[in-house]
């Protein structure tokens, strides 16, 4: 596949805002993520759990903040198509969950470990590239390790099958 070298600083701009919505839930940043990863009307699609609007999207986000004590989401396998002032992108994302749990320690093992990935519709806008519509996907796999608590289920249950439909 050859890449236009014009493309190669879109292709970095977009694999970093996806990097970011990583980041960010990673480091706590909860109340960050809608503004600077989201556009105005974007939309996140876990099947079933949709949030439309950066008002939505931080109102959902910011309703798992209180269950996780920690986070890591590892994104990887990114496939990039930028076309002028928008892209899309393929991903795969493992995310080990660590949630507030009264006997918790400082060394417990991960709670859930969550496999799938995203399907990311982007836009170039003057704040930068930002997601206009994330769709997760599971490559039919979903769980690692771990059992999913009940405020996460309905999302698993949605996503049980979801396969991407790009590239």
């Amino acid at each position: 596949m050859h890449i236009d070298p014009d493309t190669i600083a879109d292709r970095m701009a977009v694999e970093h805002c996806i990097y970011l919505y990583a980041h960010l839930l990673d480091s706590q940043q909860y109340d960050r993520i809608a503004k600077d990863v989201f556009t105005e009307d974007g939309d996140i699609d876990f099947g079933g759990d949709r949030a439309v609007g950066r008002a939505a999207i931080h109102e959902k986000v910011m309703g798992y903040s209180g269950m996780l004590r920690g986070c890591s989401h590892n994104t990887s396998n990114l496939i990039i198509e930028v076309d002028g002032d928008e892209a899309r992108a393929s991903s795969k994302v493992m995310a080990w969950h660590w949630f507030n749990k009264p006997d918790a320690g400082d060394y417990d093992e991960t709670d859930l470990l969550a496999i799938g990935g995203y399907q990311d519709k982007l836009r170039r806008t003057e704040e930068g590239w930002r997601i206009y519509h994330r769709r997760g996907v599971n490559f039919g796999t979903g769980i690692g390790i771990g059992d999913v608590p009940p405020p996460m289920q309905p999302v698993f249950d949605a996503m049980r099958g979801r396969l991407p439909d790009w590239p």
